[in-house]
């Protein structure tokens, strides 16, 4: 399994944007492409929006289904409100799928 340090792909603490979302999730996809999971480690960020969150996590979970996320992505390092903000996410593109 394969991790990604958010951190020091962004060399910022905060991340806003779909742009930058799109980034995130092509590397994501770029390293399942190779491994069978990945570790998203977040460690280090202390805010993040919804829609950076929405292209990441809402895109491949409307794309892809929920079950893809849960067998292929793992997060780790993640503040509570990072994981509240992924968790929101996830539910209404969950519904929209």
């Amino acid at each position: 399994m394969k991790t990604i340090k958010v951190r020091e792909l962004f060399e910022q603490e905060n991340l806003a944007t779909r742009e930058n979302g799109l980034v995130l999730r092509k590397e994501i996809e770029k390293t399942l492409k190779t491994s069978n999971s990945v570790f998203i480690d977040f460690d280090g960020i202390n805010l993040v929006t919804q829609s950076f969150i929405d292209e990441v996590f809402g895109v491949l979970v409307r794309e892809k289904g929920l079950s893809f996320i849960r067998n292929h992505i793992k997060i780790k390092g993640a503040s509570d409100f990072v994981k509240s903000m992924i968790k929101f996410v996830i539910s209404y593109s969950q519904k929209a799928a």
